[in-house]
């Protein structure tokens, strides 16, 4: 993710399963939500420093983590969920693509665990991490007062919107502006290119190199036995995505392609798990902000007057809504 002023963060819809035993812990920066036996959800809430979603896959042999959030600490709270749901060994963990709250918790796993990734996701961290966390070093700590701030006075309804939104930021920006004290990167040493197995007693599991999409490069976990994709970024369910480092006509590929694959169960980088329809919401999400980017350009309108466009009646409701803009404007940049 880019810096933005609103987090990647998404309270889930759906309640998540009971996976511990009573008296058992649960983790504080995600909800588990259990999609079969041996396959898990990890879904980030409001006030967790997960920030992204993970996924946990237990293939008979081996445990695959797909994405380890921005937090170490939140990766650690994977590692041991892991241990107490009695899991197989994790030896394979997956980066979506290089955005940091997608890959951060890399240094939270063993040496001895494998880090996957697209060759060019692992380029991308190699040369946009440094800089990344230079520059929250400055503005994360400025950034988490603020919210902080907001928080501590906020005198209204504790349940609103608005509210929310406060406690989320605060929650990014306070891991912002701490990464510079304890990100070590630790960049990928396995890279998947078209197609790599990961395959098991229990059950096949499938990465797939999708290319150029959210980012230059975006990878998904496919489990094609149960109809469940891990999609990182390529899909964002009830909230605005950040188009930004997008190339959107292959982004748009991407989810026509994923829309006739077997699919029942779609676990997005951002928001909660969906089905089949949430791919073809984020296409049609797309789709509206290239039509309108398009149109403003038809009428001659400059790209300041973007800031007066609404927010379409259909996404009104997503989260994540600053994001609106900026996606209107990186289209606009680019239409004819």
């Amino acid at each position: 993710m880019k810096h933005a002023f609103l987090c990647l963060l998404f309270l889930p819809l759906m309640a998540s399963s009971p996976v511990l035993k009573q008296g058992e812990m649960s983790p504080v920066n995600f909800d588990v939500i259990t999609l079969g036996d041996g396959i898990y959800a990890c879904i980030n809430t409001f006030e967790g420093k997960a920030i992204c979603n993970a996924g946990i896959v237990d293939n008979g042999e081996s445990t695959i983590i797909f994405d380890t959030f921005l937090s170490p600490e939140a990766a650690e709270e994977l590692i041991q969920l892991v241990s107490r749901l009695k899991l197989s060994p994790i030896r394979f963990v997956v980066n979506s693509h290089c955005h940091n709250d997608h890959v951060r918790g890399n240094q939270s796993f063993s040496p001895e665990v494998k880090i996957l990734s697209t060759r060019r996701t692992a380029e991308l961290m190699e040369r946009d991490e440094p800089i990344s966390i230079a520059a929250e070093k400055i503005y994360g700590p400025v950034q988490y007062a603020y919210f902080d701030s907001l928080r501590g006075t906020y005198k209204g309804d504790t349940t609103a919107r608005e509210y929310q939104i406060i406690k989320m930021n605060r929650a990014y920006f306070e891991e912002l502006s701490k990464s510079h004290e304890r990100i070590r990167s630790r960049i990928p040493d396995t890279f998947v290119a078209k197609e790599h197995s990961i395959d098991g007693s229990r059950r096949r599991v499938r990465l797939q190199d999708k290319g150029k999409g959210h980012t230059e490069s975006d990878l998904i976990m496919y489990l094609p036995d149960e109809g469940v994709v891990f999609a990182g970024d390529l899909v964002f369910h009830k909230c605005h995505p950040y188009l930004g480092d997008g190339d959107l006509d292959g982004w748009k590929s991407i989810l026509s392609e994923m829309a006739l694959m077997n699919v029942k169960t779609v676990v997005p980088g951002h928001g909660p798990v969906g089905g089949i329809e949430s791919i073809a919401e984020m296409k049609s999400y797309i789709d509206s902000i290239e039509v309108i980017a398009r149109q403003l350009k038809h009428d001659g309108r400059r790209r300041q007057d973007i800031k007066t466009v609404p927010i379409p009646e259909k996404f009104k409701d997503w989260w994540m809504e600053d994001f609106f803009q900026g996606n209107v404007e990186f289209a606009y940049d680019k239409a004819e």
